[in-house]
């Protein structure tokens, strides 16, 4: 392949990349509001709490695993207190920290949405590829992922 042929295929894949983040996601973020009154972020720690095997985890790893810097999840966490949705309380070993559990309110807001936001994403998503190409998406996922983490991770520190 020539050196022009490589920049547009380049080119044509990272618009085919974006193209579902500026398509896609901000559906399906519509659709999570339309079925259950919470936003994209709220409906994404929310089930991320329901499927914690313990009753609450830190802030701090719930940011982590969920990929979001400590701030951003810091604010959410508050936003969502206040609605009712979580219960944050001071970690046991560490003061400094907090530990995030998700209320009745929240679990019941959860389980209801699950469902139907499950019915969209398969509509959108599950639906329309095939599985050689949820496959593919897979792998290139995970390659960009282990990128990131390697070269690029969230926590990294920047020096001045």
């Amino acid at each position: 392949m020539t050196q022009k042929g490589m920049k547009d295929l380049d080119s044509k894949a990272w618009r085919a990349f974006h193209k579902i983040g500026t398509s896609l996601l901000p559906h399906l973020g519509r659709q999570i509001t339309n079925h259950s009154g919470i936003s994209s972020p709220e409906y994404v720690v929310l089930v991320a709490l329901t499927e914690l095997s313990v009753t609450s985890v830190n802030l701090n790893r719930l940011a982590y695993g969920l990929g979001w810097e400590i701030s951003r999840m810091s604010h959410q966490i508050s936003r969502m207190e206040e609605a009712g949705f979580v219960k944050k309380t001071k970690n046991l070993v560490d003061s400094r920290c907090f530990d995030v559990s998700i209320t009745t309110k929240g679990r019941k807001i959860a389980e209801a949405a699950i469902p139907l936001q499950s019915i969209e994403i398969n509509h959108c998503f599950s639906e329309v590829l095939t599985q050689a190409q949820m496959k593919s998406l897979i792998e290139i996922s995970e390659v960009i992922s282990a990128h990131m983490k390697e070269h690029h991770p969230l926590n990294k520190k920047v020096d001045k």
